[in-house]
């Protein structure tokens, strides 16, 4: 179950990371989860992006972002998005990055849907 304290604090973590990396504009976009891996219409929740138009990350550092204590800047604590993906996938969700070097970063979180009905 997520609650509402800590989606902001994932949110601020990428408000934060979004300034840090020198955006001017930030968009977010939410709505429902309604396909699956094969693309099959099914409710799977909330999705939630994220999206900047910062200095993005590096290709390589992108395997390294969820770490705890790695940064890509000087200022940061590299805890941010680590706490966001322990809070996300203890919510039973999924957080994602894609990120295009000197185009932005677009963080995707998808937030679990209601349980299957039972079958009798």
């Amino acid at each position: 179950m997520v609650r509402r304290d800590e989606l902001a604090e994932v949110l601020v973590n990428l408000f934060e990371n979004a300034r840090d990396a020198g955006a001017t504009r930030i968009i977010v976009r939410s709505g429902r989860h309604a396909r699956d891996m094969a693309g099959a219409a099914r409710d799977l929740g909330v999705k939630i992006e994220v999206q900047d138009n910062g200095k993005g990350i590096p290709a390589d550092a992108l395997p390294r972002v969820f770490e705890p204590r790695f940064s890509t800047t000087t200022s940061g604590s590299g805890l941010g998005l680590a706490i966001a993906r322990r809070l996300v996938e203890a919510w039973g969700g999924t957080i994602g990055i894609a990120s295009e070097l000197g185009a932005g970063t677009t963080v995707t979180l998808v937030l679990a849907g209601p349980a299957p009905p039972a079958r009798a």
